[in-house]
């Protein structure tokens, strides 16, 4: 009966109208997750934990440039649930644009909102649909674990997620992971 479940994540999220396979899992690679529109990304670190999912993605496809719609929960103080009554939510735009600046280094930016806040964290973005695992400044080459694990879900609403899933998997920052997850194979 579970695997049942699992099987039908992908009818339950909202349609991802991207032509290849990235609708349907999340990827861990190089230090970014890759998300498919609708699925919730939990992120812990100490007592907090937080909640991401894509809502819309344009143009939808796999480019580095475009936007999306973000929606993310946030709580602190060891309730591991978003529903907890001190979770904050934000629901957030994402501007994927081609960097600008003179030469390479620290005059280079990126214009538009390209970071995600979920509740007191920042997150990059590197494409519309591709999270940093790190909320330091990747402009300023600090690309590495800063204590925050993430676990990927098959859950599309807010009341299916649990945060105690014996069966989640919980991932750090790790620039030579190579990690596909079907959201058929995932729990809530």
């Amino acid at each position: 009966m579970m695997s049942c479940a699992r099987a039908e994540a992908q009818v339950r999220c909202p349609v991802d109208a991207r032509a290849n396979d990235l609708a349907t899992r999340f990827v861990i690679t190089g230090g970014d997750i890759e998300m498919p529109i609708g699925a919730f990304l939990l992120i812990r670190k100490g007592n907090q934990l937080g909640a991401i999912r894509l809502v819309a993605i344009s143009p939808t496809s796999t480019e580095w440039l475009g936007q999306a719609t973000y929606e993310s929960y946030f709580q602190v103080g060891g309730a591991r649930s978003p529903l907890a009554a001190n979770t904050a939510h934000h629901i957030g735009e994402l501007e994927l644009r081609q960097s600008k600046g003179p030469g390479r280094g620290i005059y280079i930016y990126k214009p538009g909102p390209y970071r995600a806040q979920i509740g007191e964290w920042l997150f990059g973005f590197d494409g519309p649909s591709k999270m940093v695992m790190t909320n330091h400044s990747v402009m300023k080459g600090d690309y590495s674990d800063h204590g925050f694990e993430f676990a990927p879900t098959s859950a599309c609403s807010l009341s299916e997620l649990n945060a105690q899933e014996k069966g989640l998997k919980w991932f750090r920052y790790d620039r030579n992971a190579s990690v596909v997850l079907p959201l058929a194979d995932l729990p809530k």
